[in-house]
């Protein structure tokens, strides 16, 4: 026994400190664009004291630098605790950082390589996340019983390269419903089916994408079906809960509901001239009815995974999207002994490609703070263009994703393959 907490104790640490300095070095020196849209909410919210920040948007005059020099159609596009949140993490950070950075960037956005403050300010807009992400790696070893797969699940979470890219390099704000996500499968594993529900529903109170995870969530939780409604209430009330006091402002409800909000509705199978088959509907309405029907019953995140794959497969993604899956993957390798890792390496490597082929500010231009002129550098896709149809290529890679993933799906659900539920 002595012994077992001695190896536990060593692989988790070390693991943890070689990750977090990995995270350190990379926080402060890479930029990417979208992080300045999250520094403005932030803004608003810690020194101005703003709580409806798309009204305040809505409503600056055309003088403000923010409008004139960034407009105002897709700057605050998510739900209002992603901002509460981010303007949270401001407050905490404001004694370390000078009050003017923001303003300046506003108005001088093109000085920001000049600041002698930048990289302060990158590591600073970086840091809460820190504590998230270790959470996670927790929580998703929590998942496991053995101490071997613990320490595997927890090893390949802290040196994912997804996670690293998506939130030390961009900044993106994925991995907040990533961890409600992992959170409530969490729960769920306690038995805890209602909290289980509900932190799914915080996580879709950040991105709304967790929504859909709910239904299959509620329809494995219980057998009889007024709890399995309890649940999905319980699911859906903190997401309420967040956005009831906003939906009777136009300008919430044109930011959060854009259509940028439906991507994975664009694809439609045509039916006639007015109507169409929207294969993501009809995908999810299958995990969902496998869940509620099937005898035998696959674990949580094989529906999440699945779900979340199909998006993938039928929406033009953007490429930090891809941490939402991202746990769920690594969950299924250590819980299968890497029995479907080929099919997980083509998804993957899939996604660096799409990756690579978006404009460069995604790729080798985030290290601009170190090399200010990689912002105007030719992108992949510019290169690759003199000697093919670079679309062509993209749709061919697309569909190696999306007929890999359906093809994971599958098999994981419907193929026979041993999980948790079969043991």
């Amino acid at each position: 026994m002595k012994e077992s907490k001695k190896e536990k104790g060593f692989s988790f640490w070390k693991v943890l400190i070689i990750g977090v300095l990995l995270r350190l070095v990379l926080m402060p020196v890479t930029l990417h664009p979208d992080i300045l849209g999250h520094s403005f909410s932030a803004y608003f919210f810690a020194y101005e004291g703003k709580i409806n920040l798309y009204d305040t948007l809505a409503e600056l005059p055309q003088t403000h630098p923010l409008v004139k020099n960034f407009g105002v159609s897709d700057i605050f596009i998510y739900p209002p605790l992603t901002y509460f949140t981010l303007g949270l993490f401001r407050v905490i950070v404001k004694p370390f950082s000078d009050p003017n950075f923001v303003p300046f960037l506003m108005e001088n956005l093109s000085q920001i390589h000049y600041r002698n403050d930048l990289f302060l300010n990158l590591f600073l807009f970086k840091f809460p996340y820190l504590f998230f992400d270790v959470g996670l790696a927790f929580l998703l070893a929590g998942l496991f019983d053995d101490l071997k797969k613990k320490n595997l699940a927890f090893a390949l979470w802290i040196f994912n390269p997804v996670t690293i890219y998506a939130t030390f390099m961009i900044g993106q704000l994925d991995l907040l419903p990533a961890f409600f996500s992992v959170l409530g499968i969490y729960l769920f594993k306690k038995e805890k089916f209602s909290w289980a529900a509900f932190s799914v529903g915080v996580a879709a109170s950040f991105k709304m994408y967790p929504l859909f995870l709910l239904f299959p969530l509620a329809f494995l939780s219980n057998i009889k079906f007024s709890e399995k409604i309890k649940n999905l209430v319980f699911g859906v009330a903190p997401f309420i809960f967040f956005i009831a006091p906003f939906v009777n402002s136009p300008a919430f409800r044109a930011q959060v509901f854009s259509p940028k909000s439906q991507k994975m509705l664009f694809m439609g199978w045509p039916l006639s001239g007015a109507e169409v088959i929207y294969p993501f509907i009809l995908g999810l309405s299958i995990l969902c009815f496998s869940a509620y029907y099937s005898k035998k019953k696959s674990d949580l995140p094989v529906y999440f995974a699945s779900a979340l794959l199909l998006t993938f497969s039928v929406t033009h993604f953007h490429p930090q999207w891809f941490l939402w899956v991202t746990p769920f993957l690594i969950w299924e390798l250590v819980e299968n002994n890497f029995k479907n890792w080929f099919l997980t390496f083509t998804i993957f490597i899939s996604w660096l490609v799409l990756t690579l082929m978006f404009e460069p500010s995604l790729s080798y231009g985030l290290f601009n703070p170190l090399w200010p002129d990689l912002d105007k550098a030719a992108g992949l896709s510019d290169l690759l263009g003199r000697y093919t149809n670079v679309f062509q290529f993209k749709s061919l890679v697309r569909s190696l994703f999306a007929g890999a993933s359906l093809f994971y799906v599958v098999k994981l659900l419907w193929g026979g393959l041993k999980t948790n539920a079969d043991n």
